[in-house]
């Protein structure tokens, strides 16, 4: 985050929000900010990566990744998601290279207060693999089953 000037150029109306089903939906590396988590009871401080993905061409998820030990395994899905790593594989990350690539993502909703509201939000439960993409992209396109009927039944 960068703090304005009085006299700054302004142009950012913020982000397309929409509310999503949770779900599994395509996205797309849309911003990068590399940025510095100050540290907290979890997590010490580090480098962070902030992260805008356009989720399912429609609505953009912000998400902070971390760059510590403790939170690997969200790089690795992540760089995985993208294609820039095989799982199991070890990758030196290339943060600058992330721009516009595609991958998939599982979303859930975090619920939170603001002013006395209680109020939902778009959040990412997990990197999808692009080897299990084949099966959820078959499983959407799949007609809903239709209820058996018994043509010329008689009582």
């Amino acid at each position: 985050m960068t703090a304005f000037g009085w006299d700054s150029e302004i142009k950012n109306d913020g982000g397309d929000f929409k509310l999503l089903d949770p779900g599994k939906y395509p996205f797309t590396v849309k911003t990068l900010e590399k940025s510095y988590h100050n540290g907290s009871s979890k997590v010490p401080p580090c480098p962070m990566a902030i992260v805008t993905l356009r989720v399912n061409g429609e609505t953009d998820v912000t998400e902070r990744f971390m760059l510590d030990d403790s939170l690997e395994w969200k790089l690795c899905q992540f760089f995985t998601a993208i294609g820039d790593r095989k799982s199991g594989e070890a990758l030196k990350m290339n943060w600058d290279a992330i721009y516009g690539k595609s991958g998939w993502v599982e979303i859930e909703h975090r619920e939170y207060e603001k002013e006395g509201e209680k109020r939902k939000a778009n959040q990412v439960a997990r990197y999808i693999d692009p080897a299990d993409v084949p099966a959820i992209q078959a499983q959407a396109a799949a007609p809903a089953a239709q209820p058996a009927q018994t043509a010329g039944a008689v009582w």
